[in-house]
């Protein structure tokens, strides 16, 4: 993904006609160019999506299907080799930033409990510009 934001920031660079002698930071950058980069932005539509999964029916595709991903994530063996980077491992990933463990069924009514609370959801991942 940084190689994303790599991309991303040259193009911002070539818009705003910053070359090699005038040197600025990427947070002066996103200042300037009033934007975020552009991985949060990916960040945010997953956690957008997931929260939409949450508060579907448990009937609903979508739903069994990410309880099945996630039942399943422990007991299956998988493929051989180095594991895939897929939206349910990107998912746990973040979700352990944050301290919460996502491997039952518990887990993902706890995780639908915060999804309903829409204003919590949103802050709960909200971008910290801080970080950059």
């Amino acid at each position: 993904m940084e190689k994303l934001n790599v991309c991303h920031r040259k193009h911002l660079r070539s818009l705003c006609n910053i070359y090699y002698p005038g040197i600025i930071s990427n947070r002066e950058l996103y200042r300037r160019c009033n934007t975020f980069p552009i991985t949060e932005r990916v960040r945010k539509a997953r956690w957008t999506l997931l929260g939409h999964i949450l508060r579907m029916d448990d009937n609903c595709p979508a739903s069994l299907a990410f309880r099945y991903a996630v039942e399943s994530s422990s007991s299956l063996k998988g493929r051989r080799g180095r594991p895939r980077t897929n939206l349910l491992s990107t998912i746990q990933a973040d979700l352990k930033a944050h301290n919460i463990n996502l491997s039952g069924v518990d887990d993902i009514f706890y995780l639908k409990h915060i999804a309903y609370n829409r204003a919590l959801w949103r802050n709960m991942f909200a971008y910290n510009f801080d970080v950059i």
